[in-house]
C-alpha cells in the first residue's frame, strides 16, 4: 500500500503554477521586503560608546607634561639615586 502511494506520486507530473496567479501573488507583496539589520547590537554599541567616553575623560584630566624628556629624566635620576641608597643600607646591614 505504501509502495502504490509511492509510485502513485512519482509519475505525477509537476505543472507551473498560471503566470496570472503568480502575478497576482507578487502584486500583493509590499512595495519594499524588510532588508536584514546590519547594526550592531545595542549592548555593543552603547558599550563602544561608553568606553570612547572614558578615553576622552582619561584624556582631557590627565594632566600632560610640557617637555616629555625632561620629566622621565628626572624621574628616572631619582629613582636610581633612591635605589642606590637602598642598596647601601642593605649592605650596612650586614
Amino acid at each position: 500500500m505504501k509502495d502504490d502511494l509511492e509510485s502513485r506520486l512519482s509519475s505525477l507530473k509537476l505543472q507551473p503554477l498560471p503566470l496570472d496567479w503568480r502575478e497576482e501573488m507578487l502584486a500583493r507583496l509590499p512595495g519594499t521586503m524588510p532588508q536584514p539589520r546590519c547594526t550592531p547590537p545595542r549592548w555593543l554599541a552603547v558599550g563602544w560608546g561608553l568606553a570612547w567616553a572614558a578615553v576622552i575623560v582619561l584624556h582631557f584630566t590627565t594632566p600632560a607634561a610640557s617637555d616629555p624628556a625632561a620629566p622621565a629624566a628626572s624621574l628616572n635620576a631619582e629613582a636610581m639615586r633612591q635605589r642606590a641608597e637602598f642598596m647601601q643600607s642593605l649592605l650596612a646591614l650586614k
